[in-house]
């Protein structure tokens, strides 16, 4: 077993998704090694879902907007340090440019089964075995040092402040009435289940449930969220595009049920241990971002040929009919609602 590091810097500039489903991760690595330092470097973007976090002791955040110069300050920085173990959990240009070259530091990275996740998105053959998610495989990377997986899940600290300005916007609605978070964007086209099927989700969930309705997501999603608010009547708080990260993350912890789109709200209501629907279209298991944990369920078209379509989604279906996403009625998830609600397991 390779000796134990002092100091340790984990990169994964972003985005929502990846960044929490590194927090399994940190939290192995701080109970394996409690007395050393372990820094992330993320971008500034995303610095609030690590801000509060107990299992680091410093936030190395890049600036974008500060272009090459930005990433030149940050690498002089982490050679400053002296890390001897760097974790390189993004494996792109900017990760490679900060870690290398750097004297007497291990180097580490997870296995992105490129090969594997080519074959089966282009020629449709599955050589992935047993399946294993991305967070997985980011603590397997560690498994020379005896690291292995809790079964914790992912983990998200809710800054107090934030949790305070929610539940004061909350406080004019009845503490008994259920809340429904629904999260209608994605980053891309194709993972974005049909507008009018969230319409009418809202709509029964209203009706059949007397529940009031929590629209989350960007300013990209506010055409969608404003025309389910504009139907829906009251009960319904469109508040996508008005949240900082740690605000959404104060709501989603109100909500009985989040229902979305694979994206980083998913991941963040897992985190929360928030009730998940998920509705996954372009993308399979195998290729790792299933939302984690006991309380979320995915649905899904499993017998479509064409999956998955892509890794990540794409601005339209190659085939044309968007069967993957159309075909999944509101009337199934209604009745995934039900079961959740219910408290019993989904079929």
């Amino acid at each position: 077993m390779p000796a134990d590091p002092k100091k340790i810097l984990v990169i994964r500039l972003s985005s929502i998704g990846d960044i929490l489903l590194t927090t399994p991760l940190l939290r192995i690595l701080r109970r394996r090694f409690p007395k050393a330092r372990i820094d992330f470097v993320i971008k500034s973007r995303f610095a609030e879902l690590l801000r509060h976090n107990p299992h680091l002791n410093e936030l190395l955040v890049l600036d974008t907007e500060t272009a090459f110069e930005g990433l030149q300050e940050l690498r002089r920085r982490i050679r400053t340090t002296g890390y001897d173990l760097v974790i390189d959990i993004h494996q792109n240009f900017r990760s490679l440019f900060l870690r290398f070259g750097l004297p007497g530091t291990r180097i580490v990275t997870h296995n992105k089964m490129l090969l594997r996740r080519f074959l089966l998105v282009h020629m449709r053959l599955n050589l992935f075995g047993r399946i294993v998610p991305i967070y997985q495989r980011y603590i397997r990377a560690m498994a020379p040092w005896g690291l292995e997986d809790d079964g914790a899940g992912l983990e998200f600290h809710v800054d107090p402040q934030a949790e305070r300005q929610i539940a004061l916007r909350l406080a004019e609605r009845p503490g008994a009435r259920l809340l429904v978070g629904l999260a209608p964007g994605a980053g891309f086209a194709t993972k974005r289940w049909l507008a009018e099927y969230y319409q009418e989700t809202a709509r029964r969930l209203i009706r059949d449930y007397n529940a009031d309705i929590l629209l989350l997501g960007n300013k990209a999603d506010r055409e969608v969220t404003g025309a389910i608010a504009a139907e829906s009547g009251t009960g319904v708080y469109d508040w996508a595009g008005t949240l900082t990260l740690q605000q959404s993350a104060a709501a989603l912890a109100h909500c009985n049920l989040l229902i979305c789109n694979d994206t980083g709200l998913m991941h963040l209501a897992c985190a929360l241990k928030v009730p998940v629907l998920a509705l996954f279209g372009p993308t399979t298991r195998e290729l790792g971002f299933f939302p984690v944990g006991p309380r979320a369920q995915v649905i899904e078209h499993t017998e479509l040929s064409c999956r998955p379509c892509s890794h990540m989604g794409g601005p339209r279906c190659p085939k044309g009919h968007f069967r993957c996403m159309r075909e999944i009625l509101p009337e199934r998830v209604l009745e995934h609602v039900g079961r959740v609600l219910q408290g019993s397991d989904p079929d």
